[in-house]
């Protein structure tokens, strides 16, 4: 092999590499309890479904997969069928009802609890979103609204 060749595999590797690095900069679990509950169910897969007028919270866990990152974890964003999750907004189906706050737990470990009662039936997603330059994070939680038990 000639070094010109070698130098392209050694390239071409190095780019898919740091493709796949990159790719996952931020490593995020996410578990779904009612409030006072103490039954978990993780976020991932099928839409777990709530019911109406009920309260919940969304425990999250965030890892950073690389060292000296840029991005605040209060810059992470929240968004609910497209638009920014706000506090107390009554007009969304998914109501907040506190704002987001980080606690760092260990070096490049984060956790926080999203408090929200369902407000209207409907399937809904919840976009999370860190922007940065080292492939940054997008998860797409669903979240299944039903009518309140009888």
């Amino acid at each position: 092999m000639s070094v010109h060749m070698l130098r392209r595999v050694v390239c071409t590797l190095a780019l898919l590499l740091g493709s796949a690095l990159a790719a996952s900069a931020c490593i995020f679990t996410y578990t779904l309890a009612g409030a006072g509950d103490e039954t978990q169910i993780a976020l991932s897969g099928a839409a777990p479904v709530v019911r109406v007028g009920e309260r919940y919270r969304i425990e999250i866990t965030m890892r950073e997969n690389h060292a000296n990152c840029r991005i605040d974890p209060e810059d992470t964003l929240f968004l609910l069928e497209e638009a920014r999750w706000r506090v107390l907004r009554e007009t969304q189906p998914l109501v907040l009802l506190a704002e987001i706050e980080w606690e760092q737990i260990a070096t490049r470990r984060y956790t926080t609890a999203i408090e929200f009662r369902a407000a209207e039936t409907g399937l809904y997603r919840i976009d999370v979103i860190r922007e940065c330059d080292r492939g940054g994070y997008h998860e797409v939680l669903l979240i299944e609204v039903a009518e309140a038990a009888s």
